[in-house]
């Protein structure tokens, strides 16, 4: 058993690979040290070096009328020129290569071209012409019969459809790559398949499709003993029954797939799907469970120096505790969040901290404290411009104030809240705010 070398060891034998080179004169080793040290600074980040090594490459390949690899050459700058950002320079250098492999019949060659055009063109938000590129790079390799170029164009298309929101399409190149995946036995990229076409059908509300094809990868996945594909199909799977309101289900797949990134060690899966189920039993009013679930999370933040992470865990502890009357744990996560959404300077998050740091306060009689933080939160609020915390607070100082005696301020506030939520046209709120203003007259007699 030997290790795999470090990228600095990689470079350094193609350095001395390209030295070599060099010396033989053999034009054809030369170009392909060039190529492979130059696509190697690429792939690790380095692109001017990169850039580099393949305008050598590019040079001596015209001098010597080394058609073929000029037109992969005029590609590979166009992709390194596209990365350091410089868009139009790349598209020339990419219309290059697709020409020259067009008058060499290359068609490989032009299907890289074409697809490297169609993902600058998404880069800049072209989606339009980034689907026409890549569709005619899709019936080049359908016409060739060259699966893995249909897969990868497939994929991409159904990825830039399902984010415009356009599932049918979407889910008609999903399909297509499962099936080109499929008769290449390309199992992994038909088991990502399977999780695609079913987020088609979870965006689509067709929630018992998406669970068959969820738990048709989930079965891929172990049969394949890929734990990070079973992570994604568990994550999925969670999703689905969240969305399906059915707690049973996604507590046992919630704490499958927690479970098995933990034992994978993969902090980022655990963490993120903690929040993904934590957000779910909040919602079912599960708030015990949901706690110890929040304690890891914290804990993971805790330990990545992630505050933002940190920020989310502490605000949902704060308010299960809350939910269950345990004001003291309730108080000290709302209190160590507004710190933390103060140093990340997230105005938002603070004005929603102080609300519900308000509304423990007024519990506790502290009507005057709680009612200069629900001012405060009001402000930043409309600063915000955060309509739906302006409606809470404006309701929190109503109450505040009628607690204070102060009736005829709490029916304004009051006020202001019905309007405030009519504005968002949010009928649920409007009538609660209304149901509030109703109490607050009504108490006025």
């Amino acid at each position: 058993m030997t290790n795999s070398p470090s990228p600095q060891e990689e470079i350094q034998g193609l350095e001395a690979a390209l030295e070599k080179a060099r010396a033989s004169q053999n034009i054809n080793r030369l170009l392909d040290a060039l190529i492979q040290l130059g696509q190697t600074y690429l792939d690790t980040g380095d692109i001017p070096k990169g850039l580099t090594q393949i305008e050598e490459a590019l040079a001596l390949a015209q001098e010597h009328k080394e058609e073929i690899a000029e037109a992969r050459l005029w590609g590979y700058k166009g992709i390194a020129l596209a990365r350091l950002g410089n868009s139009h320079f790349a598209q020339i250098a990419l219309q290059k290569s697709h020409n020259m492999a067009r008058t060499l019949n290359n068609q490989p060659l032009m299907a890289d071209a074409l697809t490297q055009l169609g993902l600058l063109h998404l880069d800049t938000g072209q989606p339009e012409k980034a689907v026409s590129r890549l569709e005619q790079a899709l019936q080049i390799a359908t016409a060739e019969g060259d699966r893995a170029r249909q897969i990868n164009l497939a994929g991409r298309l159904g990825n830039i459809f399902f984010s415009l929101e356009s599932f049918d399409k979407s889910l008609e190149y999903y399909e297509e790559a499962w099936q080109a995946a499929r008769r290449q036995n390309n199992r992994p990229i038909e088991c990502l398949q399977l999780v695609n076409m079913g987020n088609v059908f979870l965006a689509n509300q067709q929630i018992d499709h998406a669970l068959d094809r969820f738990e048709e990868a989930l079965n891929l996945a172990a049969e394949l003993n890929e734990p990070g594909a079973e992570i994604l199909a568990l994550s999925q799977l969670l999703s689905a029954y969240a969305m399906a309101g059915n707690v049973s289900k996604a507590l046992l797949y919630g704490e499958h797939v927690i479970r098995l990134a933990r034992e994978q060690q993969n902090d980022s899966a655990e963490i993120n799907n903690i929040n993904l189920l934590t957000a779910f039993l909040l919602q079912r009013q599960r708030y015990q469970t949901a706690i110890a679930h929040l304690e890891r999370g914290l804990e993971i933040a805790r330990q990545q120096a992630d505050w933002s992470w940190q920020l989310g865990m502490l605000s949902n502890l704060g308010y299960a505790h809350y939910q269950l009357e345990q004001v003291a744990p309730a108080a000290a996560a709302y209190e160590e969040a507004l710190q933390l959404a103060r140093q990340l300077q997230d105005r938002r998050a603070e004005a929603h901290l102080l609300g519900r740091i308000s509304a423990i306060q007024a519990d506790s009689g502290a009507t005057e404290t709680a009612m200069a933080n629900a001012e405060e939160a009001l402000a930043i609020a409309q600063e915000e411009e955060d309509w739906p915390l302006v409606g809470e607070q404006q309701i929190m100082l109503a109450l505040a104030l009628q607690d204070s005696g102060q009736r005829e301020e709490a029916i304004r506030y009051a006020g202001q809240a019905v309007a405030t939520y009519q504005q968002l046209g949010d009928v649920n709120l409007v009538e609660k705010a209304e149901a509030v203003l109703a109490a607050l007259v009504a108490a006025t007699g």
